[in-house]
């Protein structure tokens, strides 16, 4: 089984053997099998791969280019192995990954957030701890200027940032503030002006004890708003800055 982790450094490989970034023998190669794990093992099509990989400016003779890219690719992942019997599939006028013999970070990560929302609350809290524990760091961080790397890192900073929040609503609800604590912080991490996940964190370092704690953070985010954004907290979190300094029982996120 190949597996390929997007979240941090990227990694490919299986139990026998990692895919050094030179086995691809260039950059398109590699992006090509980014393009298909960002898909989760559903068909691209060649023109869309093409319109990704050249950023709108496919050279004319993109066709057999990307047909050049593809077989590097397969021979990459499985030295040896013929087009027929690769990983990297050809269905309908574009590639997709045998999703019966790749596993995927990401697309893993996206169903176990989708499952966690169909859950029972007992369920559900697995099912997201087990989700951001693949989060080793951004997707694809290297990639600084692709404009299509830079939309899947602020998408996949976004449903971390989801993810994290509702496993702490739930850590809330089953009153363990240190929980809560922990997943607000991976929420605030991954998007650092979101102020759900404040409120969360601000609510479970005040309900483990940590009066000072939880100020400290209506302070940052209030720093940050201002700087960053011009604006002052939602009137939510000033609601319950001045419940914490009357020291009134903590409300529910």
């Amino acid at each position: 089984m190949l597996e390929i982790r997007m979240f941090g450094p990227v990694q490919v490989g299986d139990s026998d053997r990692m895919v050094d970034s030179a086995d691809f023998h260039g950059i398109k190669p590699r992006q090509v099998l980014h393009l298909l794990a960002l898909h989760h093992g559903h068909p691209v099509p060649k023109h869309g791969l093409a319109e990704l990989l050249w950023e709108g400016r496919s050279p004319s003779s993109w066709g057999s280019t990307l047909e050049g890219y593809v077989s590097l690719l397969r021979q990459a992942l499985q030295p040896g192995v013929s087009a027929r019997d690769s990983v990297v599939l050809t269905r309908n006028g574009g590639y997709l990954l045998d999703q019966a013999r790749v596993l995927i970070d990401v697309a893993r990560f996206d169903t176990l957030t989708a499952l966690a929302g169909t859950l029972p609350v007992t369920r559900a809290l697995p099912a997201l701890d087990e989700a951001l524990e693949l989060v080793r760091g951004d997707v694809l961080a290297y990639e600084r200027r692709t404009l299509w790397a830079i939309d899947a890192r602020g998408r996949y900073r976004q449903r971390l940032r989801r993810a994290a929040v509702q496993a702490a609503r739930l850590a809330l609800a089953a009153h363990d503030p240190d929980a809560v604590v922990r997943y607000a912080q991976r929420a605030c991490e991954a998007q650092p002006l979101a102020e759900d996940a404040w409120q969360l964190l601000i609510e479970g370092h005040w309900r483990a004890g940590a009066r000072a704690d939880a100020l400290r953070c209506v302070a940052e985010l209030r720093g940050r708003l201002d700087t960053e954004l011009g604006i002052s907290p939602s009137h939510a979190v000033e609601r319950l800055q001045l419940a914490i300094l009357r020291d009134q029982v903590p409300v529910v996120a």
